[in-house]
């Protein structure tokens, strides 16, 4: 590479200070503010389109957003047998959850808890991911969801699926990687329910790493928590891969009271990731998945 090419390109690092690893792209910025809650950027890459990051930290791109979103919805709506569905979806800024939940026809209500609504509105202008906000089945609240759960727990307000699409344990997230939400979340949760919980996982040369481990405290992890308290007293575990997260291993968690068994879809459903020989696949799970993150 010559010494001109190296000095045109504008290398972006994400990095994951708790395991001394970066990736880098080269990407042009079309966007940056400061929210009242985090900075916000969007850049542009030639293979991977444009990019989503919070506070330095990928959130979404459009070369891999679906993977993720589809894997997160599809799974836990196609894995039991529903009349109508009830759903809440905790952060989900830029709206590619919101998506994916709406193409069932049997998903009756989506709540929609975002703290920062400069999130939904870049995302909105830059990405185009999202679902449709206008959907009679919506609704968007924007305010802070650790206030909402403990709201809607002493409402009795119950849900049939609950997602969290949470950024990592910093900024405007740090107050849902706490035991009390998940107390909260627990309560709200119906009998047959589920919750939906996600994370980049590193394999160590000694054990395995929640992205949640690194970047916040140690405590703030949303799996350890529930496997330690059984405020649902059923967890269980799935992968898939979203390339432009840390290490592109990726883990879905599923917490629930009656520990049903999400690997056998009911229906068949196609999108560009997700189908129904993917969806059984991916309970299948590495040796080192069971031996360090107890699954």
């Amino acid at each position: 590479m010559t010494k001109t090419s190296e000095l045109s390109r504008n290398w972006w690092h994400e990095e994951t200070e708790g395991v001394a690893f970066t990736h880098a792209l080269d990407m042009k910025l079309l966007h940056s503010e400061q929210s009242p809650f985090q900075k916000i950027e969007v850049f542009e890459h030639d293979v991977f389109g444009r990019v989503l990051t919070l506070d330095d930290l990928v959130q979404a791109s459009h070369a891999d957003e679906f993977m993720y979103h589809e894997m997160a919805v599809h799974v836990p709506l196609l894995g039991r047998k529903r009349e109508k569905a009830d759903v809440l979806i905790v952060g989900g800024g830029d709206g590619g959850i919101l998506r994916e939940a709406l193409r069932h026809e049997f998903v009756t209500r989506v709540v929609m808890v975002e703290i920062d609504e400069r999130v939904i509105e870049v995302s909105k202008e830059y990405l185009g991911i999202n679902g449709d906000y206008s959907d009679p089945r919506v609704e968007l609240i924007i305010g802070d969801a650790a206030q909402y759960m403990r709201d809607a727990r002493r409402k009795g307000d119950m849900f049939d699926l609950i997602i969290l699409d949470l950024s990592e344990p910093v900024g405007p997230s740090s107050s849902v990687f706490t035991q009390s939400f998940c107390e909260d979340f627990a309560k709200c949760i119906k009998p047959d329910g589920v919750v939906l919980d996600s994370d980049s996982i590193f394999v160590g040369k000694d054990r395995a790493y929640f992205l949640q481990e690194l970047c916040g405290d140690k405590d703030q992890n949303l799996v350890s928590i529930m496997q330690r308290e059984k405020l649902l007293p059923h967890v269980a575990g799935y992968r898939s891969i979203v390339q432009l997260y840390p290490a592109a291993e990726f883990g879905f968690f599923l917490y629930s009271y009656d520990g049903h068994d999400y690997s056998k879809p009911v229906e068949t459903w196609t999108g560009r990731h997700y189908n129904t020989e993917l969806h059984k696949a991916a309970f299948a799970l590495p040796t080192w998945w069971r031996e360090n993150l107890g699954f």
